[in-house]
């Protein structure tokens, strides 16, 4: 599976902690990650939505 450098960049950001979006953040940039289960989202009350990265995630990142 090749991911893009933006996709690699994001998931290695999440290895040190979870990430809530800003309101105004495209989610569409990492919706891959989401669907291929290398991240999970959480939305909260605020309207962001937490991003985490999975144990797959990590695997990839780490490559």
């Amino acid at each position: 599976m090749e991911l893009t450098d933006l996709e690699r960049d994001f998931l290695k950001r999440l290895l040190g902690e979870s990430w809530g979006s800003p309101p105004m953040f495209d989610h569409e940039i990492v919706a891959r990650l989401v669907e291929l289960g290398f991240v999970e989202t959480e939305p909260l009350p605020s309207g962001d939505v937490e991003y985490r990265i999975t144990g797959a995630g990590r695997a990839v990142a780490t490559v």
